[in-house]
């Protein structure tokens, strides 16, 4: 017949387990995010660089337009 001491110290023991696994589990999402963050970073940044420089040309263009209407 197992006693009350045994199945608290099984619980604690699972406790102590799914802990470790959570801890774990942090680490690998961690991981995963910061890989995943650099790729969409390195993919994304030159769209942005680009489309500041088209932005930039429109407002040019848009400003020269505007100076001969005067």
């Amino acid at each position: 017949m197992k006693t009350n001491s045994h199945i608290k110290g099984q619980s604690e023991a699972q406790s102590l387990r799914f802990n470790q696994i959570k801890k774990v589990a942090k680490v690998v999402a961690i991981i995963i995010g910061v890989i995943i963050g650099t790729l969409v970073w390195a993919m994304v940044k030159p769209v942005i660089r680009g489309a500041g420089w088209v932005i930039s040309i429109i407002t040019a263009i848009m400003i020269i337009f505007w100076l001969f209407t005067l």
